[in-house]
C-alpha cells in the first residue's frame, strides 16, 4: 500500500492558520451612538483604531463637536446638518465630544481607542 505525502500542503495550511486571527480582529467595526432629548446612547465606548463611530440623530437640534482628541487625530466641529455623521478612528487614545447647545445639560460623551 502506497501513501501520498501531504507535506506539500503544510505551507498553505500554515498560511491560513496565521491569517485567521488577522481576518477576525482586523475588520473595522461600526459603532452607533444615537442621540435625542439631552443624551447620547451609549455615553462611553471602547473601540479599536480603524473602527468607525456613527452618530445618529437630528444635528439641526444638536450640533456635534469633538473637544478633546489625541495628538494627530482628525477633529470635527459644529456638525449641524443631516441625520448621521461618521468618524473613522485613526489614533489610539481618549476622545471627548459634546452637543454644543446642550453640554451644560450633560449632553456629552467619550470613547477610548486602543
Amino acid at each position: 500500500m502506497k501513501f501520498k505525502s501531504h507535506q506539500s500542503h503544510i505551507p498553505y495550511l500554515s498560511f491560513f492558520i496565521l491569517l485567521i486571527p488577522v481576518l477576525i480582529f482586523a475588520a473595522p467595526v461600526t459603532h452607533v451612538i444615537k442621540f435625542g432629548g439631552r443624551k447620547y446612547t451609549p455615553k462611553t465606548l471602547t473601540v479599536n483604531v480603524g473602527d468607525v463611530i456613527e452618530w445618529q440623530g437630528d444635528f439641526s437640534e444638536h450640533t456635534l463637536s469633538l473637544i478633546k482628541a489625541p495628538a494627530g487625530a482628525p477633529t470635527f466641529k459644529n456638525i449641524d446638518k443631516g441625520r448621521s455623521f461618521q468618524y473613522t478612528v485613526k489614533v489610539a487614545g481618549y476622545y471627548y465630544y459634546q452637543c454644543d447647545d446642550h453640554v451644560d445639560e450633560g449632553m456629552d460623551g467619550s470613547f477610548t481607542a486602543k
